[in-house]
């Protein structure tokens, strides 16, 4: 186990060994030694020691901190999280519907203080919130702390303006959905200004580009296989909504995402292995 290496789950509801999130760790786990943590304020019994089973660490937090507002508070428990390593440490925060490839550390091979993820594709906001993270040291730890004061009080410019002009969610109030891909959309869109101080502070941010979070919603079940078998990404992101992941507020069972790659989980796993 790497110890200065961390991954982050925010995670909710049940997890079986049967679910998508629960292959999404196994693939994690066959791809790197790092330390995994999964941050949840609920869990349906049996999960925590599925999740223990598998060697991830279970971190709860009261629920009153989450309901209505899932983003703002999980960007506070990331802060709360950088804030317990030491100087120097890796972490990575990922959404729970990705399926690993490679090495996902291989991101800290470039210089940074804290890396995000920009689309494939054409869209309204260039990044996608699925994959980001912290190089730990004092310029990352002033970062969080800006990063989540705006999502509690926007203050920086170019983030209120992309907020009242939202095409979603207009307003400054938002706490629940979409401010952490808003928030790293105005990072990286600002960047060289971000990277020269403009923050107030020094940071060095990075755009780790689209192969660490490679989202395949639209893609056909021959060019996912493909995209296993190449491992032309680290990431690969299922994007839930696209095979119905989500059932009342938990993920469903694989029948679902085999429909999607006409794969089963043992396959998966073995040309991951390869």
């Amino acid at each position: 186990m790497k110890d200065n290496q961390h991954v982050v789950f925010l995670w909710t509801g049940k997890v079986e060994k049967t679910d998508f999130f629960y292959l999404c760790l196994q693939s994690l786990k066959l791809v790197s030694d790092c330390n995994i943590h999964v941050i949840t304020p609920f869990l349906k019994e049996g999960s925590s020691e599925t999740l223990n089973e598998l060697g991830v660490n279970v971190i709860h937090f009261d629920r009153s901190l989450w309901d209505n507002r899932r983003i703002a508070c999980k960007v506070e428990r990331i802060q709360e999280f950088l804030f317990s390593l030491p100087d120097k440490s890796q972490l990575l925060v990922f959404d729970g519907d990705m399926l690993f490839l490679k090495d996902p550390f291989e991101a800290f091979n470039a210089p940074f203080d804290y890396v995000y993820t920009t689309r494939h594709y054409n869209y309204w906001a260039p990044t996608n919130a699925g994959c980001w993270g912290f190089r730990v040291n004092e310029d990352s730890k002033k970062f969080i702390n800006f990063y989540a004061d705006n999502m509690i009080n926007p203050t920086w410019g170019p983030y209120v303006k992309w907020r009242l002009d939202h095409p979603h969610a207009r307003g400054l109030q938002e706490q629940d959905w979409w401010i952490e891909q808003d928030f790293s959309s105005c990072i990286h869109i600002n960047r060289d200004s971000v990277n020269k101080k403009g923050l107030g502070f020094d940071i060095i941010t990075y755009d780790a580009g689209p192969q660490f979070n490679f989202i395949i919603t639209t893609e056909t079940p021959l060019n996912i296989q493909n995209y296993i078998k190449n491992k032309t990404s680290y990431v690969l992101h299922f994007k839930g909504s696209s095979f119905n992941r989500w059932v009342n507020g938990v993920n469903s069972k694989d029948e679902l995402l085999k429909n999607k790659i006409s794969l089963d989980f043992k396959d998966i796993l073995n040309l991951i292995k390869k």
